[in-house]
C-alpha cells in the first residue's frame, strides 16, 4: 500500500516537470533558426555587393589594393552574383590568382621561378651554394622546419604571389615584408642569423671588372706625382669625391664627366696632338699605289691612274666595296695581294686589280655625283637593317662633298670622261660628271678630257668632229657671232671650216657660259700669262660696230692664235703641277661676266644715239686694240674682216696661289678631315668622337677576335692599343658570347645591375665611415695585375686595385644587438625587378 502511494503520489508530477522545458527550448531554437535565416536572406538579396563584400571579407586589404571592390577582380573562384561568396569555400587556383596579379605588375616570363630568375641562373646558383653549404653548419631549428615544411616540391612547380606575399593582414601591413625563415625553408644554405653562420663574402662586390680601365695605384703613385712636378697649377684630384659620385639613383658610384675629370690630360691624345709618330688622322680614303708598269705590259686597261700614290687600300674602303655580292668576290681574290708589286700576279689577277681600279673610281664618281647616305645603305657588316641617313652621316663624319671633289681633280681629272666612255656612268647613277661634280648631259664632252683622248658627241658626224678637236681653242668662232651680225650679211672667216664644231659642241671652249664657269677647276700658269694681256686689250665688241646704215664690219681684236713652246698643253688638261699651285676661280670671276654681258647688250643703242662720234671712237679704240694684240711677243692674230662683232670673253681672272709652311695635317689641328698625298684622313675632334665610336659599335658585333673580315679589320684598327683617338686607352673591350667584340662607352646604370641579388647603397653609409674615408671599406692594394686582366677579354676575369670587402667589417655594426640583419636589408627578390606601368590611355579624336 505504501509502494503504491508513493508510486502513484511522486512519479508523474516528476515526469511532467522534465518535459515541459525540453520542448519549449527545441520550440524556441526552431523558431530563432527559421528568424536568423529570413534575416540573411532578406540581407542577402536587399544588399548592395559593396555591403557584402564587407560582411564576408576575410580581412581588410593592404593600403596599395585598398581601392578593389570586387573579390573577382584577383580570385578566379570568386562569381558575380549575390551567391558569390560560396566560390571562396572552395578552394581556388593559386596559378590562375598569381596570374591575375600579372594584368598589373609587369613581370618576365619567368615570374614564377625563384627570384623570377631564369632556370640557367637559378642552377647555376644552386650549384655555387651547394659547395657553401657543405661546409656550413645547419642550425636545429632549420632542420626542424626543412622535415615538417618540406619545399622542394613547391619550388620544383612554381612559387605563386601568394606564397610570400599574403593579403587581407590590414591597412597597414608590408605586402613586400618577407620573414627570414620564409626565405630560410626554401634555400640551400640554412643559416641561423648574418652574425651567426652566414656564409663569408667571395670577392665582394667585384663581380666583373669595371668598364673603365684606371689604374688608381698607377695615377696616385705616379701619374699625379709627374703632373704636379711639371706645372704645380694643375688641378690633381684631392678626395675620391672629386672624380666619383653616387648620384640620384643612390646605387652606383659613379665617375664624373670626361671634362670635369680626365680632359686636362687625355684630351690631346685623343686629337693626336702628343702622338709622335704616325699620321694623326685616319685613313679613310685613298687612290692605292698600283703597279702600272706591270699592269702596262699585261695591257690592263685600267684608264687614267697617278704614279707617284703609294697609299694603302683602306679598311673602310674595302667595307664599301663589299656592299654587293661582286664587291665581296672581288676583294676576296686582291685580299692577299702587293698592289705596288705586281710581277708575278695571273692572268686573272691582274683582271681583279683592273676590275678593282674601275670599282674604286665608281665608288668616288659616286660619292661626288650622289648622295653618301646612298652609297653607304648597302653597308655589308651583317646586320640585315640599313643604317639610317643619320648613322650614315655620322660614319663619314659628315665629309664635305668639296673634299671629295678637290681630291678627284687631283687625281684623276679626267673621271668624269672615262666613265662615260667606259659605260659605267649610266650603271652607277644615270648621268655625267662634270668638274664641279654636277650632272652633265650624256651627249656632252667632259671638260676633263685629255688632249690625246678627245671627246667626240654621240651624234656628231666624225670628221668635223676630228676638226673641231684638231683646231687651237683660241681659233674656235664665239657663240655670240650670230647674235651681233645683222640678218643675211654673215661673212664667215677664212678660217672658219677648220674651225667647226659638231653639232652640239657649238660652245666656245675659252668662253664658257656662266654655268660652265661654275664647273672649271683650275686654269693652267700658261693660261694667267695668256689672259693679263689679252684683259687689257680687249674691249666690248660691240662697241666697234657702226650704225645699222652703214655697211661696214669691223671685227675686234682677237687672242693671238699661236702659243708659244712652253703653252702647248691643253688649257683644259693642267698637268698635276700646274693644278696643285692654281685655285679655283672666284665668285668675282662670275660677277665680271655678267657685267661684260650686260654692257655687250647696251652698247648697240649707244652706238645709234652717238652717231658718227660713236663710230669714231670706235675706230681709234680698234686701232689701239690691234696695236696692243700684234705687239703680243707671243703671237699676232691679223682680225677677220666682213665678220660679225662677237661678244666680250667672259675670262675667269687669274689666281694667284697661296704659299703656306703648315701642311694639312697641322692645319687640322683640331680635328676634322684634311687631304694629304693620296688619301684624306679624318682626325678625331675630341672625347666621344662619333666617326670613331660609330664604327665601332657597327663592326665590334661582327668583328670577334681572330677574324680577318672587313668588319673585323676597321674594328681592330680603331681599337688598337697605338690608333687615333685612344678609345680603348680608357674604354674596356669584351667578348661577346658567340659574337664579336664590344666596346664599353655607356657608363653603367642601375639597369645594369639587373640579375643581382644583392643590393647596396652607399649613401647611408658616409655618415658612419672614419677618417680614412671610402678607404674604411676599400682598401687600396698596390702592386696587383690590374691592367694584365684587360688584356684579355673576359670581364669576369678580373683583379682589382681594390681589396674585396670582408664580411667581418659589415659585422662592426650589423648585428642582431645593433643594426639589421634581416635578408631583405641586403637582398632583393625579384631580381630582374617588378614594373608597374602607367596605363595605356588613347587621345580621343577631335
Amino acid at each position: 500500500m505504501r509502494r503504491s502511494i508513493w508510486t502513484r503520489s511522486a512519479r508523474p508530477p516528476r515526469v511532467e516537470r522534465q518535459v515541459a522545458p525540453a520542448a519549449r527550448r527545441d520550440r524556441l531554437a526552431l523558431l530563432l533558426a527559421l528568424a536568423t535565416v529570413v534575416c540573411l536572406g532578406s540581407a542577402l538579396f536587399l544588399s548592395k555587393d559593396t555591403q557584402l563584400l564587407r560582411f564576408l571579407m576575410p580581412g581588410p586589404l593592404a593600403s596599395a589594393h585598398g581601392a578593389i571592390e570586387r573579390c573577382s577582380a584577383c580570385h578566379t573562384q570568386s562569381g558575380s552574383g549575390k551567391l558569390s561568396w560560396l566560390h571562396g569555400l572552395v578552394g581556388g587556383d593559386p596559378l590562375a590568382d598569381s596570374k591575375a596579379c600579372l594584368t598589373c605588375h609587369k613581370m618576365p616570363d619567368t615570374a614564377f621561378n625563384a627570384h623570377s630568375a631564369s632556370a640557367k641562373v637559378l642552377a647555376r646558383s644552386t650549384e655555387r651554394l651547394s659547395k657553401v653549404a657543405a661546409g656550413t653548419p645547419v642550425p636545429h631549428s632549420a632542420r626542424a622546419q626543412s622535415i615538417a615544411f618540406p619545399t622542394d616540391d613547391m619550388v620544383a612547380h612554381g612559387l605563386y604571389c601568394a606564397t610570400c606575399h599574403q593579403e587581407h593582414q590590414g591597412f597597414n601591413f608590408n605586402l613586400n615584408k618577407i620573414s627570414n625563415e620564409q626565405c630560410r625553408s626554401c634555400h640551400v644554405v640554412k643559416f641561423d642569423s648574418f652574425d651567426g653562420h652566414h656564409p663569408k663574402f667571395e670577392n665582394y662586390p667585384f663581380r666583373r671588372r669595371t668598364r673603365i680601365i684606371y689604374d688608381h695605384a698607377g695615377h696616385f703613385g705616379k701619374h699625379f706625382r709627374e703632373v704636379a712636378e711639371k706645372d704645380p697649377a694643375r688641378r690633381i684630384p684631392a678626395t675620391c669625391s672629386t672624380c666619383h659620385d653616387s648620384r640620384e639613383d643612390k646605387r652606383l658610384m659613379a665617375v664624373a664627366p670626361f671634362e670635369k675629370t680626365c680632359s686636362a690630360c687625355h684630351l690631346d691624345q685623343i686629337m693626336g696632338k702628343e702622338r709622335v709618330s704616325g699620321p694623326k688622322g685616319i685613313a679613310f680614303l685613298t687612290l692605292p699605289g698600283l703597279d702600272l708598269q706591270t699592269l702596262k705590259k699585261k695591257k690592263a686597261a685600267i684608264g687614267e691612274w697617278p704614279a707617284a700614290s703609294e697609299a694603302e687600300l683602306t679598311p673602310f674602303m674595302k667595307v664599301m666595296l663589299s656592299r654587293n655580292e661582286r664587291g665581296r668576290a672581288l676583294m676576296k681574290s686582291v685580299d692577299r695581294l702587293n698592289l705596288q708589286d705586281l710581277s708575278g700576279a695571273s692572268d686573272a689577277q691582274i683582271k681583279a686589280v683592273t676590275n678593282l681600279a674601275w670599282e674604286i673610281k665608281g665608288l668616288f664618281y659616286a660619292l661626288i655625283k650622289g648622295k653618301a647616305s646612298d652609297v653607304l645603305a648597302n653597308l655589308n657588316i651583317g646586320s640585315k637593317a640599313k643604317p639610317s641617313a643619320s648613322v650614315v652621316a655620322d660614319l663619314t663624319a659628315s665629309i664635305p662633298r668639296d673634299v671629295l671633289i678637290s681630291a678627284y681633280q687631283q687625281w684623276l681629272p679626267n673621271l668624269a670622261t672615262e666613265m662615260e666612255q667606259s659605260g659605267r656612268s649610266t650603271a652607277l647613277t644615270g648621268s655625267t660628271l662634270t668638274a664641279d661634280g654636277e650632272a652633265a648631259s650624256p651627249g656632252k664632252p667632259s671638260r676633263l678630257a685629255p688632249a690625246d683622248q678627245p671627246a667626240v658627241a654621240k651624234n656628231a658626224p666624225e670628221a668635223p668632229a676630228a676638226k673641231a678637236a684638231a683646231a687651237p681653242p683660241e681659233a674656235v668662232a664665239r657663240k655670240g657671232e650670230a647674235a651681233n651680225a645683222k640678218p643675211g650679211k654673215e661673212t664667215p672667216s677664212a678660217d672658219e671650216p677648220s674651225r667647226a664644231k659638231a653639232a652640239d659642241q657649238t660652245d666656245d671652249l675659252l668662253h664658257p657660259t656662266e654655268e660652265e664657269l661654275r664647273g672649271i677647276a683650275a686654269l693652267s700658269k700658261s693660261a694667267e700669262k695668256a689672259a693679263q694681256p689679252e684683259g687689257a686689250a680687249r674691249k666690248p665688241a660691240t662697241a666697234n660696230a657702226k650704225p645699222e646704215s652703214a655697211k661696214e664690219t669691223v671685227a675686234a681684236a682677237e687672242p693671238p692664235r699661236a702659243r708659244a713652246a712652253d703653252q702647248t698643253d691643253d688649257l683644259l688638261n693642267p698637268t698635276e703641277d700646274e693644278l696643285r699651285g692654281v685655285a679655283a676661280p672666284g665668285k668675282n670671276a662670275d660677277k665680271a661676266a655678267q657685267a661684260e654681258a650686260a654692257a655687250a647688250k647696251a652698247a648697240p643703242a649707244s652706238s645709234k644715239s652717238d652717231g658718227g662720234r660713236a663710230e669714231a671712237a670706235s675706230k681709234s679704240e680698234v686701232a689701239s686694240d690691234s696695236a696692243a694684240a700684234s705687239s703680243s711677243p707671243e703671237a699676232k692674230a691679223p682680225a677677220a674682216p666682213d665678220t660679225a662683232a662677237t661678244e666680250p670673253q667672259a675670262r675667269a681672272a687669274p689666281v694667284i696661289s697661296i704659299a703656306s709652311d703648315v701642311d694639312a695635317e697641322s692645319w687640322a689641328e683640331y680635328g676634322g678631315w684634311y687631304r694629304q698625298d693620296y688619301a684624306i684622313f679624318y682626325r678625331p675632334i675630341g672625347h666621344k668622337d662619333k666617326f670613331i665610336s660609330s664604327w665601332l659599335v657597327l663592326t665590334g658585333p661582327q668583328a670577334p677576335k681572330g677574324s680577318k673580315g672587313p668588319a673585323a679589320t676597321i674594328f681592330d684598327l680603331l681599337a688598337g692599343k697605338d690608333a687615333q683617338g685612344s678609345c680603348t686607352k680608357c674604354h674596356s673591350v669584351d667578348d661577346l658570347e658567340g659574337k664579336g667584340r664590344l666596346v664599353n662607352f655607356s657608363p653603367p646604370k642601375i639597369e645594369t645591375k639587373q640579375g643581382r641579388f644583392t643590393k647596396f647603397i652607399h649613401e647611408p653609409h658616409f655618415g658612419i665611415l672614419e677618417n680614412r674615408g671610402c678607404l674604411t671599406c676599400h682598401s687600396l692594394e698596390k702592386g696587383r695585375p690590374y691592367l694584365k686582366s684587360y688584356e684579355q677579354g673576359n670581364p669576369q676575369n678580373f683583379v682589382s686595385n681594390f681589396g674585396a670587402v670582408k664580411k667581418d667589417l659589415c659585422q662592426t655594426c650589423h648585428t642582431s644587438s645593433m643594426a639589421r640583419q634581416d635578408c631583405l636589408l641586403c637582398h632583393k627578390y625579384h631580381v630582374n625587378g617588378v614594373i608597374t606601368p602607367i596605363m595605356n590611355t588613347t587621345i580621343p579624336a577631335q
